[in-house]
């Protein structure tokens, strides 16, 4: 099986922000845009961020989550906010 190979359309999140409860609510990309939740849930979904994935709460909503690459330093609660 071939690797995927990383596309150039793809972003990474490398800052986040929370609300005042610590939930995630704004996410950063390497190219310096931000996404809303709702916008990231979106980019995620059509496979533009490569360091994230989605779940489906019990709730039945989306929620994004950092993937395991086993480097702690890459979960999204580890990141800088910004």
């Amino acid at each position: 099986m071939a690797k995927k190979e990383k596309s150039s359309q793809m972003e990474r999140f490398v800052a986040v922000r929370k609300n005042k409860d610590g939930s995630l609510h704004q996410f950063k990309s390497d190219s310096g845009k931000v996404y809303d939740y709702e916008m990231a849930v979106e980019a995620v979904e059509a496979g533009k961020i490569e360091n994230a994935m989605l779940f489906t709460g019990r709730d039945g909503k989306q929620y994004i989550r950092s993937k395991n690459d086993g480097d702690p330093n890459t979960k999204f609660s580890e990141l800088k906010e910004f």
